[in-house]
């Protein structure tokens, strides 16, 4: 799969993945080209064409990450998958010949505006201030509902003991996003996480984590083992640990189904972990990297926070929200293991 087609893949309604093609069409203000275009594009939705308008610069991290460069683009999606794409300044005539090639449905226009989970919050004189809203994250519009109150045992309860937080600090601001603990030996305990987080990163940078003990919060510095942003979007850190949290053990075997219920956990823009109970909408329902969508779209600084079953046990990675259509989408964890694999390290999570 191109890396177009996997940007699609974060953002496009399911119900249009599922129909006909869906029109894409990329820009920036500051591209005169676009800006030529934008009658174009507003008169072609008069006509009922369903074009998703993506500005980058609002969207940099998804536009860097995966190579969309040349400005106006316009991109035909269909399945999940790229069929066609047109490249520069054109005219409407030719635009909407364009269109007509590939048939894409006529419906009432709607824009989505795709997002990561990261939590971003800029320095003022110095010092960082955390914003309720940020560049690459909108409002919580997570439909399931927090619990607040769960059994000390449950499968959920124990996924929001082994989640961690973690802190990102660069020239711009800091970024947080999530963790979880899934191996711990010789006090030290192995994160896992998503692999954006870290983009552009040295390896041997220290990272902030947060852990959650039962006696109180503990800062440590973490480092990075191994950290994949562009195929697989997983990372494994490894950081000072004390004990008294049980790690979560990955299932690689189960076969899971649209319905099931899950719990998922996270640090809401940056906050302490909080917990949610959710259910799987699909399996699989987009090419690339096996894939779990969840009821529920996860806010900034859930990214990297895991999804368990009713087992308890690590089923997936958050590493996008689609906001249109209030779903999580999670990264398999089966790819864990293949990180572990590379390390040399996979019998420590082996059945």
């Amino acid at each position: 799969m191109s890396t177009y087609a996997f940007l699609i893949w974060l953002f496009l309604s399911p119900a249009d993945a599922a129909n006909g093609p869906v029109v894409v069409h990329f820009t920036a203000p500051w591209c005169a080209s676009c800006q030529k275009m934008k009658p174009t594009i507003k008169s072609l939705r008069t006509l009922g064409y369903d074009i998703r308008t993506v500005d980058v610069t609002k969207n940099e991290a998804l536009a860097k990450r995966y190579g969309v460069e040349e400005l106006p683009a316009t991109v035909i999606v269909h399945h999940g998958k790229i069929k066609d794409r047109t490249l520069g300044l054109i005219s409407r005539k030719d635009l909407e010949i364009f269109l007509r090639k590939h048939h894409p449905e006529k419906s009432p226009p709607r824009i989505v505006e795709p997002v990561t989970t990261i939590s971003r919050a800029a320095f003022v004189d110095g010092n960082f201030q955390k914003a309720t809203q940020s560049r690459w994250i909108s409002v919580n519009r997570a439909g399931a509902p927090s619990l607040t109150q769960v059994l000390p045992n449950s499968p959920g309860r124990q996924l929001l003991k082994a989640t961690v937080r973690i802190e990102l600090r660069d020239d711009s601001g800091v970024s947080f996003g999530s963790g979880t603990i899934i191996h711990a030996q010789n006090n030290r305990a192995l994160i896992a996480t998503c692999g954006h987080l870290f983009r552009g990163m040295p390896m041997t940078q220290p990272i902030s984590v947060d852990v959650f003990y039962p006696q109180g919060e503990k800062r440590v510095q973490g480092r990075i083992l191994i950290s994949d942003a562009d195929k697989y979007d997983v990372a494994l850190m490894i950081i000072p640990y004390q004990g008294e949290i049980t790690p979560i053990a990955l299932d690689l075997d189960t076969q899971l189904a649209p319905g099931q219920r899950v719990f998922t956990a996270g640090c809401n823009h940056g906050n302490k972990p909080t917990l949610q109970r959710s259910q799987v909408n699909s399996i699989n329902r987009y090419d690339g990297p096996e894939n779990i969508q969840t009821q529920g779209a996860p806010v900034g600084g859930r990214s990297g926070g895991g999804l368990v079953n009713q087992d308890g046990k690590l089923i997936g990675i958050c590493n996008a929200a689609d906001l249109e259509d209030d779903e999580g989408f999670y990264v398999s964890a089966k790819y864990i293991q293949l990180m572990m694999q590379r390390l040399g390290i996979a019998d420590l999570v082996a059945p």
